[in-house]
């Protein structure tokens, strides 16, 4: 009898026991939400950021539509504390592959021997700061025509609904339908639009036309790839059947050199959201609209009280949410190291900036100077930009491809070393992010300020370049303006 007594002691003493146990693992998750000050809460599956308190930025990060980066290579290089995966991409070599998850394999065919494979080509819709940089209207994850946008207003509200999107090509008052910007284009009808942000030439395919438009007026119109797309201006490409401009035209009694061009995109948001007046907005197949639908991968989302949400999940915490690109994809980064992945190389992301507060991992990103504030001038004309110029340490840098073509320079980019190659007669320069010199015929010179991506855009320092290629250098505090002299 006095046996079971004392397994009976022992028994309460165990339930005992574990029930604190249990209470403690309870606090510590509590404490795990917490917030650890700055408007930032930590948890292991979610980051919640105020943007509205004035102490972070967020921005979509890349690096031409081509390229592939860890998503902790992407935050590490625009300072960004935070990072998810963001839209689907083109991420197989066969044709099984993409059959057996449902895709189109017309993109693989038609473009994989002139891209290579890879095609690593974005799904969906892509706003970078105010700019369409990425349209495609077919495919998963198009974020139109079925398909959601959502994204993170400069007021610091998220925003998510099904829109559709509208381009525009117009040539002296005459607007023409576009199909896609910055996607390469495989059917015969197609029309596409490239400019700066695609990241390189652009491959033709047989029947394929180009127009190039630089400065607002029509250059040429070739036939022959690849081409280049003009640091001021932007290529049209029509394909083989193409009879879309105005007046059921085709391309070749449709326009002429020397006509005024240009081009327009709207948003049509049935809520009447402006996509125009965003850090970002990207495009995917799964939403969260008031509390409604969801997935279980990467996502941004906000939240009841007006904050913004990443992390991987379900997104409980969120009332409206995008989700992501999933499977190996799913990366998830914080100050330092991945809490989920690190996953595949990925085709973009999504980050967020620290630029009032401070913490651990805080790295606050350069401030872009507004693009009317720095003019550049290379042999008199007047360079514009997608990713404004910025002043670091008392040196100006400029986006490399617009400062290297407008010298004349042919440019290859190395994402794999982030190096860049320009050629130039008999010079040839080497550069690589994050260096402090460069190299001109193998001689090391030295850089006052390394270059960096910015705004998924890889900025130099324009003086010394522009020297390195033997051109005269000059700066006008008064009007703020780079004067570059062959």
């Amino acid at each position: 009898m006095e046996y079971f007594k004392r397994g009976e002691v022992r028994e309460m003493i165990k339930k005992k026991v574990l029930k604190a146990f249990s209470v403690l693992t309870f606090v510590f998750v509590i404490i795990a939400f917490a917030s650890v000050g700055g408007g930032v809460v930590y948890a292991s599956t979610n980051t919640v950021i105020d943007v509205k308190s004035g102490q972070y930025i967020p921005v979509l990060i890349y690096n031409g539509m081509t390229d592939v980066a860890s998503v902790r290579a992407y935050a590490e290089a625009k300072g960004a504390f935070a990072a998810i995966n963001a839209t689907y991409f083109d991420a197989y070599t066969s044709e099984d592959d993409v059959l057996r998850r449902g895709g189109d394999v017309n993109p693989l065919r038609t473009f994989g021997h002139l891209y290579g494979l890879p095609l690593n080509f974005p799904s969906g819709v892509l706003i970078d700061n105010g700019k369409l940089v990425h349209g495609a209207g077919f495919g998963s994850s198009t974020g139109q025509w079925g398909g959601y946008l959502g994204g993170v207003t400069k007021q610091g509200d998220f925003i998510v609904e099904q829109v559709t999107l509208n381009i525009g090509f117009i040539v002296d008052g005459n607007r023409s339908t576009v199909w896609r910007v910055n996607r390469p284009s495989y059917e015969d009808t197609s029309v596409t639009l490239y400019d700066q942000c695609f990241g390189r030439d652009v491959q033709l395919k047989p029947g394929d036309k180009a127009i190039i438009v630089e400065g607002g007026v029509i250059k040429d119109i070739s036939s022959h790839g690849p081409v280049k797309v003009p640091a001021n201006g932007f290529i049209i490409v029509a394909s083989s059947s193409a009879n879309v401009f105005y007046g059921n035209k085709n391309i070749d009694n449709s326009f002429s050199i020397g006509q005024q061009a240009s081009w327009t995109w709207e948003i049509n948001s049935p809520s009447g959201y402006n996509f125009k007046d965003v850090y970002f907005a990207v495009g995917s197949d799964v939403a969260k609209i008031n509390g409604v639908g969801g997935a279980n991968r990467s996502y941004i989302g906000g939240t009841a009280d007006g904050k913004i949400s990443i992390g991987v999940g379900t997104a409980a915490e969120c009332v409206n949410a995008l989700f992501l690109d999933g499977g190996g994809s799913i990366a998830y980064y914080k100050d330092g190291s991945y809490l989920r992945g690190p996953g595949r190389n990925v085709s973009n992301a999504i980050g967020f900036v620290r630029v009032g507060g401070s913490g651990s991992g805080a790295t606050p990103a350069p401030t872009p100077a507004p693009a009317q504030e720095i003019k550049v001038l290379v042999n008199g004309t007047a360079l514009t930009f997608d990713q404004p110029p910025i002043i670091e340490n008392g040196r100006t840098l400029v986006p490399l491809r617009a400062i290297f073509e407008a010298l004349g320079a042919d440019v290859d980019w190395e994402q794999s070393t982030q190096t860049v190659t320009a050629v130039k007669d008999d010079i040839t320069i080497v550069l690589k992010i994050g260096d402090a010199f460069l190299t001109k015929n193998g001689e090391r010179i030295t850089l006052d300020v390394p270059a960096k991506i910015v705004g998924g855009r890889t900025l130099v320092p324009a003086r010394a370049v522009a020297e390195s290629f033997g051109a005269e250098v000059g700066w006008d505090q008064t009007t703020r303006t780079v004067t570059i002299k062959e």
